[in-house]
This record gives structure tokens, sequence and C-alpha cells, in this order.
């Protein structure tokens, strides 16, 4: 009995991660996919003058051959792709680029051959995880640490108490009536605006200025300062530009901290002033191992990032950059810059991206080792469990929460972070730690 053929792959480099699939589906295999598509067609398109299932396949050719032929073509392309993977054991970390795919014809009874390129993970020996040594501070809080966590708990039951002529000092709470602008246009205006002096948020912006700007001031000076928007909201409506801010200052309050004594203690739910402090000290110790560990892993990737040799993948970088670039250019054009002046920026926007893409990509892939050559496994039980802390702190239920992470394709990216993350803890615990 004859076997059927199978489809042949011819892999090559052509580049830092990029393979070439040369790809040849025997005619065999073409005419049983038209064979298959048409079968389904004849059983569910309604013919007139036929029953379902009887009409002659000639008609259905001539009415739906060109429809037919898109869908096995298509068909035909995603087999291949995942049988390439399969059979060669490749990693692609970007879609695959199939050459000509538009003038590609797909008929009965004739061979098919492609080539479509790949974006692939490097191939690079992870370095020994237990030769590494890093050198990082202790645990253990200093008094200053300790005093500065106990004066911010103290500032919780704090009263504020109003300043009558006097300067502003840090830590003062001021009322402030502002007004922010950019290139002369208003972007907004506020009356009563309360700040803290010293923390630098202002108004759900950031100001660096804005601390000098008031200090020595008293209430009804004038202020100029500078705001933009958090780093982390790209979606802030001040993202991407800079507020020139206006202002006057209205009222100034002082707060009067409480004294440390039974009675604080005891209005933080703490039997004694010894409680009180050997909580901070536990707090601030937990809160310090944590930034320990964290540091860890990061100068231990350091080392291994410096030591694993490897080509990043030049397009998927330049890919990055260009479409950054893109949407930084378009901004730069609403705010009526000269040619010149968007080219030196998007110039500078590039070179800065491309070495942040660079380094990223290569602690992505040196993660990505570490989870292949130890092995790591993220559980559907760890997966639950995370899913149902992000449910708690977005006040829904685990179930709904994991079917909207499902649905929407966030799932995958949360295995992948609980899986890099595992894959820092194996490094931490295998690396050789000495104190500073």
């Amino acid at each position: 009995m004859a076997t059927t053929p199978e489809m042949a792959f011819e892999v090559e480099t052509t580049g830092p991660c990029r393979k070439k699939v040369s790809v040849t589906i025997p005619s065999e295999l073409v005419s049983e996919e038209f064979d298959k598509t048409y079968q389904n067609l004849i059983k569910t398109v309604p013919i007139e003058g036929f029953r379902p299932g009887k009409a002659p396949r000639g008609l259905i050719e001539r009415r739906y051959g060109q429809q037919v032929a898109l869908e096995v073509k298509q068909t035909l392309l995603d087999s291949a792709y995942e049988k390439a993977l399969k059979d060669k054991e490749l990693s692609p970390i970007d879609s695959p680029e199939v050459d000509n795919v538009d003038e590609l014809a797909v008929e009965p009874k004739a061979e098919l051959a492609f080539s479509f390129t790949l974006t692939v993970k490097p191939e690079f020996e992870l370095p020994d995880l237990k030769g590494l040594e890093v050198k990082v501070p202790g645990a253990d809080p200093s008094d200053e640490e300790l005093d500065k966590a106990l004066q911010e708990m103290r500032r919780t039951k704090a009263t504020l108490r109003p300043i009558e002529g006097g300067k502003i000092e840090s830590g003062d709470v001021v009322t402030l009536n502002v007004r922010g602008t950019h290139e002369e246009e208003e972007l907004f205006a506020k009356d009563d605006l309360v700040y803290e002096v010293g923390t630098k948020f202002f108004g759900g912006m950031i100001s660096e200025d804005i601390d000098a700007a008031l200090e020595g001031k008293k209430a009804g000076d004038a202020l100029e300062a500078t705001t933009y928007a958090p780093p982390h909201e790209p979606n802030h409506p001040l993202a991407g530009m800079a507020a020139a801010v206006a202002g006057t200052v209205v009222e100034i309050k002082r707060p009067d901290l409480p004294k440390v004594d039974e009675e604080f203690a005891k209005s933080l739910d703490f039997d004694t002033v010894e409680e009180l402090n050997e909580t901070i000290h536990k707090d601030v110790t937990s809160r310090k191992e944590r930034e320990r560990e964290k540091l860890i892993e990061n100068k231990a990737l350091e080392q291994l990032i410096e030591k694993a040799e490897f080509e990043l993948p030049a397009e998927l970088i330049a890919k990055e950059v260009d479409e950054l670039a893109s949407r930084a250019a378009y901004s730069l054009q609403q705010e009526d810059k000269t040619e010149e002046e968007i080219a030196q920026k998007i110039a500078e926007i590039k070179a800065a991206r491309k070495e942040e893409s660079e380094q990223e990509l290569r602690r992505f892939f040196v993660l990505d080792k570490i989870v292949e050559v130890e092995r790591v496994l993220v559980t559907e039980s760890e997966v639950r469990n995370a899913v149902a802390m992000i449910a708690a702190y977005n006040q829904q239920s685990p179930e709904e929460m994991y079917t909207n992470l499902r649905d929407s394709g966030r799932l995958g990216t949360l295995r992948n972070q609980l899986r890099e993350t595992k894959a820092r803890e194996k490094l931490r615990k295998k690396v050789s730690v000495t104190d500073e």
C-alpha cells in the first residue's frame, strides 16, 4: 500500500537569529486538501435544483473555485508552518514572513513550493550559574531608616496647623491656585490644589522643580515651575509634553506630629511603644530583604548577559525602534517643530531606544535560557493563585478575572511573567552572595 508523501523542509541561516525555511508540499497533499474543502462545501452550501450534498462538484468548482483556492492556500501555509516548527525544532519570536505570498498560486494536482523567513531565539550556551558572585548591601535597617518609617507613621496621625506669615518648609502642606500652559495654550487651571512639599507628585503630575519654586515662599507669593506626566502613564493627557506652571500660594499648613507614647501606639492598634518599634523594624527589614533579593537577581543577570555570547535579531530591534520613532515624529509635528528639530530629536530617540531594546532582549533571552536549562515550570495552581491576587486587587471574582484574562489573550502573558519570576529566583538561589 503506497504512502502519501510528506512535506519537505530545508532550513538555512540568513543572518543573526534569522532562518529561511523552504517548503515543498507534494501534489498529493494539495489535492487532498482541495478534495476535503470541496466535500465540505457540497455538504453545507445549498444549490438550487439539488438536494443537500448532491450538487455536482464541477458546478461547485465553477462557482467557488477562487474562494476554495484561497482557503486551501491558507490552510496549507498554516499546516506547513506548524509542522516546520515541530520537525525542525524552531523557536520563533515574531510572525513569519512568507515570500511573495500574494502571487503564490495553489492548484489541484500541482506541487506547492514556497519559503518563509523567521526571527528565532539566539542559540547560545548558558554560563554556569554557580560560578557567579555578587556583592550587595545587607538587609539590616539603619537607625535613619527606622526613624524615617516612624516619622511616616506619625504623619498619618498628624494635625495640620495653619502658618500665618511664615515661610514654606519641607513637609508642609500647601494650597495653590495654578495654571498650566504649553506653548501659550492653557492645559489646565486648578484652584485650591493641595500639595505636600517634598513629594514632587503635583496634582496627578510630576514636578522636579516645584519644591525649589516654593522654598521660602509665603501665602500670597507667586510661583513658577514645570510639570509633566508620570512616566508609567503613557495615556496621560500630558504625555509627551511639559507644562509651564504659574500660580499663587493660597495657604500654608504645617503638620504637628504626635508624641511617640502609649497613646500614639494604641491609635495604631499596638499595645505598647515597644511593640510598635518591633513591627517597624520587622517591616523595614522585610522591605530591605525584598530589595536585596531583587538587587542580587539584577546583578547576577548583568553578569550572565556579559558572559553569554550571542547576536541579537537586528530586524526585530529596528522594527520596534522605527515604531517608537514614528509615534514620536507625529507628536513633534503636532508641536509645530521644524523638520531639522524633528530629525535631530528622532535620531536621539532612536539611539537611546536601540540601546534599551538590545538590553531588554538580552535580558529576555538569558532568562528564557534559564527557564529552558533549569526546566522551570509554572503550574496551573500557581497561575490560579496569581489570578486570585489580581482579582482581589480589582475587586472581582477569581473566575471572572480568569475568564477576562483568557479571552483577552493576557493569560499567556501572566504565565510568562510567573515563569520569569521563577527563573530569577532560581538564579538568585544559585549565585554566591557576599555582603558589602
